[in-house]
């Protein structure tokens, strides 16, 4: 099992806390995004960490070790992107969680997660609107389509501004690849790297969210997975995300 953690982009919303690191190096309570994702790896026997940073790079250190990839275009790229700079980590055949680097869950979360048999498994929340409630005035201002058939198998991920049907639960930003999992990804972004076709919902493949990365996966027929959870996790993506966060119980 190996972890690749994004953290190549340039947190804006969370300025200044991310004026001078990327948002996996903002502190709760003394311990970065980084080190509490990268010690739940290690409780859960995930050692191969690798970690693909972009702005502040150099900014990026952990008390664990890690494995370092940069995507040097984080200025005018996105999260599929990013992922590949660390394509080398897809090969091989071993199973892979991704995870955003602005997240924080629960054992029970990362629990869930690694124990679904599908070769491509994402963690969706099945009581988000209760937390998005906090985050936002209205839970569906910042809400994506995700839609999923009687087998959990996804119809439509990362759609924005969907009609409140169209929002099952909510992707949070972890998911887990098997071997053959890893050889369709790795598919589809070689014909979308050297197609000028858009992908997922409109875009091209240089500025595509993970959400169009995987969308263009079940458009291409590839079985895609939802597992569900209910709370246990965080997005710390604004000043007001952070608020919420150190408002509530921290996680281990």
């Amino acid at each position: 099992m190996k972890a690749i953690i994004l953290a190549a982009g340039q947190g804006k919303r969370l300025r200044p806390l991310t004026a001078d690191r990327p948002k996996a190096m903002v502190e709760l309570h003394g311990q970065t995004l980084l080190d509490r994702q990268i010690a739940r790896f290690h409780k859960y026997g995930i050692y191969d960490v690798t970690v693909v940073t972009g702005y502040c790079g150099e900014s990026v250190k952990s008390n664990y070790s890690f494995n370092v990839k940069s995507n040097e275009s984080y200025a005018s790229t996105n999260m599929a992107y990013s992922l590949f700079c660390a394509r080398d980590q897809l090969l091989g055949g071993d199973d892979v969680i991704i995870s955003y680097g602005d997240i924080l869950y629960d054992d029970q979360v990362l629990e869930t997660l690694l124990s679904s048999p599908r070769d491509i498994a994402i963690a969706v929340d099945m009581e988000w609107k209760r937390y998005y409630s906090e985050r936002f005035a209205n839970p569906f201002e910042d809400a994506e389509s995700l839609i999923y058939d009687k087998e959990y198998r996804l119809i439509s991920i990362g759609k924005s501004n969907p009609h409140p049907d169209e929002v099952m639960a909510q992707y949070i930003g972890l998911l887990k690849f098997s071997g053959d999992g890893c050889k369709f990804l790795l598919s589809t972004h070689e014909k979308a790297r050297d197609s000028t076709d858009l992908i997922g919902w409109g875009r091209a493949f240089p500025n595509a969210y993970m959400t169009d990365l995987v969308q263009e996966l079940i458009n291409r027929d590839i079985p895609v997975h939802a597992v569900p959870i209910r709370r246990g996790w965080y997005e710390i993506d604004s000043l007001s995300d952070y608020e919420v966060v150190n408002r509530s119980i921290i996680l281990n």
